[in-house]
Parts: structure tokens; sequence; C-alpha cells
């Protein structure tokens, strides 16, 4: 919780496949240990990222400009790669190299949050100058095989080294994915090594100098010397994707729930009998790709790509070691066909997939650039459910709200509609709200999304806005007046628009750019331990307790 043929040294006699990783093979240089050290911290830098995100209770301004440092190290084509987090919400990006004073801007050409992963690049031909691109390792290490992680955390300006080994080889999700059913779960490898805030993004090291992984993770748990890296397989996916397609968004699912099978009568009840074995599908996001392959609930999935699946939910990896099925899915390419078999009704079946990222109800993570939509009527704000407004204000949020934005996503422009306040003014005297209500209709019609919200609104002219809630209460506002009482209102709560830039049209796209400034900005921190940004470890491990303690519902 990411492109380029692969070179080769010296004459061979067979041409070397194309891989998208253009970097150097798993071998090792002949050159002393200092030599190879110091090649490895000057491709290894240290970013510093202004950041700025939306004020989601106020969709219409910016939340507090924020100050944070993270590591980084250069690939093949002028390419730097880090994590996703750090460089999430960015405003600017500066990089400095290892020894040097100066810092050189950049661009971020790339994010993808799903692997945690991100590229950069710097315009100036200062920065590369002897700059070489570190080689990343084709194979994934084996439990014991030792580490070097290189990177800057807190504790100091320089760069910093940890030693440790391969603990462990599993599956994680890479985020936290609180709010909605579906948890896909990445390749991810455990060392004992100190991996800290400020680590993030830095290349983990084997001992023939090539980079086995990115540090993006330590554990805030109560155990101590569990770190985690992102392995070669994910980041070669995101580079295959960036590559082929110049982004890269989210990462290879099928869109189900499922149960395991390890009751006998369970299986003796779906006809699963030795020697297959597998797991049973509960649920099928309607717009997943396991829906579009003809995937179906009480299906029981015997394999896929070839990966025979356990009873327990594992496939084989190597040697004596097991991982869930979820490595099976997650290592997929995008846009590449699969095999699924499964057992219905006692009978064997194999489906075709092309796998995909299932379309999920609650928006992750805004676009770079973008805004929360929102719209004022009457003084009354609506916006759509979302994983920012979750964070801030989920103890705020109606049972009703909270359960609907957990379902699956049905439609493609579906949003979950909350009411986040009432901005005071004699047109909505008489209405409250204590929790964040679901919104259900307008004018009698349900409405979808935020788009066709505004059109409903739009097409009263005079008489009543009657705004229907999941809790069965309405408010019903005078449209004429509704209008006649706006500039007011924008005037007193300095608003610049009555909606987001969204709902405007590209025609009144000017119209948003008005948002408020954000404030001045915040001392400079570390960031790391899986994606929270300017929070000491221990800060950050209370404020995760404290939140679970007061999620009892989840």
């Amino acid at each position: 919780m990411a492109r380029h043929t692969r070179s080769t040294s010296g004459a061979s006699a067979a041409p070397t496949p194309p891989s998208p990783l253009d970097l150097e093979p798993d071998r090792v240089i002949p050159i002393d240990e200092t030599t190879k050290r110091r090649m490895h911290f000057r491709s290894v830098v240290k970013l510093f990222v202004a950041t700025s995100s939306p004020n989601f209770m106020l969709p219409w301004q910016m939340s507090r400009q924020e100050a944070c440092t993270g590591s980084g190290f250069v690939i093949s084509n002028r390419r730097i790669m880090t994590n996703a987090h750090v460089v999430r919400d960015h405003t600017t990006v500066r990089v400095r190299r290892h020894g040097r004073s100066d810092k050189f801007s950049a661009r971020v050409l790339c994010i993808n949050h799903s692997c945690d992963l991100a590229l950069l690049t710097v315009e100036d031909d200062a920065f590369w100058e002897d700059l070489p691109a570190l080689g990343i390792s084709s194979s994934i290490p084996n439990l014991y095989d030792s580490t070097l992680v290189v990177g800057y955390p807190l504790g100091g300006d320089n760069i910093c080294v940890t030693r440790g080994i391969v603990s462990r080889v599993s599956t994680l999700s890479y985020e936290e994915q609180k709010y909605y059913v579906l948890h896909p779960e990445l390749l991810v490898i455990q060392i004992d090594a100190a991996i800290n805030s400020g680590n993030s993004g830095g290349p983990v090291f084997t001992e023939n100098g090539l980079v086995v992984g990115v540090a993006f993770s330590g554990y805030a748990g109560s155990a101590d010397n569990i770190g985690y890296i992102i392995p070669h397989p994910v980041i070669e996916n995101f580079l295959g994707e960036y590559e082929r397609d110049g982004s890269s968004d989210g990462i290879c699912d099928f869109g189900f729930s499922y149960q395991l099978c390890e009751n006998e009568s369970l299986r003796a009840r779906y006809k699963l009998q030795p020697p297959n074995s597998g797991i049973l599908v509960t649920k099928v996001s309607p717009l997943g790709p396991g829906a579009a392959a003809g995937l179906q609930a009480e299906d029981v999935i015997l394999s896929i790509d070839g990966h025979k699946i356990a009873n327990d939910g594992t496939i084989d990896f190597r040697n004596d070691e097991r991982l869930s099925f979820h490595f099976a899915i997650t290592n997929l390419s995008l846009k590449t066909s699969c095999k699924i078999d499964v057992l219905r009704a006692g009978k064997k079946k194999t489906l075709t997939s092309v796998p995909g990222a299932t379309p999920v109800l609650i928006e992750q993570h805004r676009q770079p650039g973008s805004s929360p939509p929102y719209l004022i009527v009457g003084g009354i704000v609506f916006t759509p459910l979302s994983r920012g407004l979750l964070d801030v204000a989920v103890e705020s949020l109606s049972e009703e709200a909270w359960q609907a934005g957990r379902k699956p996503k049905k439609y493609h422009d579906q949003d979950v509609i909350v009411i986040i306040s009432i901005l005071a003014h004699p047109i909505n005297h008489g209405y409250g709200i204590r929790r964040l209500p679901l919104l259900t209709h307008c004018n009698n019609k349900e409405v979808r999304n935020m788009c066709e919200l505004k059109a409903e609104v739009d097409k009263v002219k005079s008489g009543f806005l009657e705004f229907r809630l999941a809790t069965g209460k309405c408010i019903i506002l005078n449209a004429a007046e509704c209008r006649k009482s706006e500039p007011e209102i924008l005037k007193t709560f300095a608003i610049p628009s009555p909606c987001s830039a969204s709902l405007l049209g590209a025609s009144d796209g000017d119209a948003s750019a008005a948002a408020a400034p954000a404030s001045p900005p915040a001392t400079a921190q570390s960031k790391g331990r899986g994606g929270k940004r300017g929070r000491t470890e221990a800060t950050q491990a209370h404020q995760e307790r404290s939140l679970r303690k007061k999620q009892p519902r989840k």
C-alpha cells in the first residue's frame, strides 16, 4: 500500500526480448564497495514538496499549505521514481542531489495512488550531469537476503543508510481503504531495516548493487523493525502502463467479494470436491471486470491465469511459500486478457476477462488541480461524498449516507450527495443538520449526481424547490427567493461562486478561478509511514488509534 527496453552488455548470441525496464541487467559490477556505494548515493535524491489540499468542509477554499520532504532515485530516461504519497496534493516539487546544495524544480509525470508510485523529471540539464540511472532487479529477493535502505528520513538533512534482511514476502493493500468493500492487495516485501518518515520513495538495494524495491511504509503499531518495500513486479507494471498509455491509474482487480471454502459442508453444498479447490464469490460489482466477464455470485473460482487457488484462498508462489490469490490478479498488466476457471452449479466453466480497475463509488483521490464539486442553493451546501470528506467528517456523517457510500457503484456517473452545511440566512430559517444527511430526490426526481442536481434546480424558475433526504425529512425553499438571496449569501461568507467549476461548464470555467487563497506555509516535515504526512511516528500512531476508537461501526 510503477519503461523501456532493457539494456544488455557485451555480445550475445540471441537478442534479449524488450522489457518495460530500460535498465541494467542483474549482474555484479566489478568495482570496489566504496565506489559502488558512492554511485548509489549520487543517484538518490531528496524531495522538497509544498502541498495544499482542498478544504472539504468549505470546498471553495484550499487548506493550509504544508512543506514536506521525501526521497527518490534516478532511473532511465531522465526520470525520478518516488512514492505517490510523497507528491500527493503537490503545488511545487524541488529536488536536491546528494552532496549538492542547489535545488532543482521538478515536474510530476505520473501518479498512481493504488500502487503508491510516481514519476518525476527535471528539465534543467545541469541536474543530470554525471548522474547515473540505477538498475532495478528483475527478481524478487529470497528470505534472509540482505538489503540496504537509502534515503532522507527525519533526524537530519544528510543521506541515511540502514541495513536489514528480507523477513517476509506477502500481499497487502498499499492504501488505507477504509470506506468501501473491495480491498485489492499487491505483492509486498517486509524487511527489518528501519523505514522512517522521509524514507518514503527511496531505493532499497541488494548486495549486488541493484534496486530490489521502493521503501514506502513503516509499521506504526507496537512491533519494532518492520518496514515494507514495493517490489519489482509492481514497479514493472507501473512503468509498463505509463510507457504504453502515458499515464498509470489503478491496479488490476475483478471487482468481487468472496468467502473461503475451508468448511466441509460449504464445499459439499457447492459440489466442490477434490482435486478441485477455490473460493466462493459472494458479490460482484456491476461495473467491475468480473461482471463484464460473466462472473456471478455463488461461482467458485478454481484458478486465475493458471494459478490454482486453495480453499484457504492461497496460491503457490515459490519453493514452499504461498501467497494470497490477490497476487494472481494484481500482478496482471492492465488491458491483458486472462482466463478464470469457475465451478458453477457443479460444472466447470472458463471465463475470459480483461483485468482493469473497478470503479468505486467514493472518490479516493482527486485529480491534480481539481477541487471538490459543490452547489449552494439558498445557503444549503451540497457536495458528493469523497474520501477527503470522510477523513475530516466521518463522525458527522449520517447513517444513511454512511451505508450508501459502502455500496458498489451501479452507474459510471453516480454520486452520493450529502449536505455539509447550511449557511445561515432568513431564507433557510428553521432548517438545521446535526449529521450530514443523504440527499435522495430533488423536485420528486431521484438525482444520480451533482450535474443532475444542478439541472433540476435550474429548471425551477418559480414556485418551490423541494429536496428530499434519506431520513424522510425535506427542505423546501422558494426558488425565486433563492436566486434573489444568492449574491448576499456569497458576499457574507466570502464565497467566489455558487457552484464549483465542474458544474459551471466550460464556458464559465474562469469563474472558479477565484478560489480562496491558501494560508501561509507550515514548517517542513518528512513524508513516510505509508502516506501519512507531517506527523511524527508517535503522533501518527496515536491518531490512528483514536480514529479506530471513534469509528466502531466500521
